[in-house]
């Protein structure tokens, strides 16, 4: 098992994972970036540290769901009932909010 500190992005833009990876990488951070379904396919055996989840995507709410097991950001434009621990963003964010919030994340143990 890798211990580095693992964010996936689903169904994010290209712009958010470009500044995650820009900044989160170089500290040993592991950055990546899927969408919907395969993104619940790809990860069933591999529980990330953080997902940062786009709830204004189709898929989006469904696909919270699947990560209960990790830290979550979520995005969106309405407020959505959110889990313990869950974080929530309004649209639009600011990238330092989002920084901000992940490495508030990265600081706590995984969530069980």
């Amino acid at each position: 098992m890798n211990s580095a500190p693992h964010v996936l992005v689903i169904d994010g833009t290209s712009d958010t994972e470009a500044v995650l990876k820009a900044v989160l990488e170089p500290r040993g951070t592991l950055v990546e970036r899927a969408r919907g379904v395969a993104a619940r396919q790809r990860h069933d055996n591999d529980c990330p540290h953080i997902v940062v989840i786009d709830l204004d995507e189709d898929s989006g709410g469904a696909t919270a769901a699947c990560y209960g097991e990790s830290h979550r950001v979520l995005i969106g434009s309405v407020r959505t009932s959110l889990n313990s621990g869950d974080r929530f963003l309004a649209k639009p964010f600011q990238y330092p909010e989002l920084l901000k919030t992940i490495e508030d994340l990265l600081s706590l143990p995984p969530a069980a």
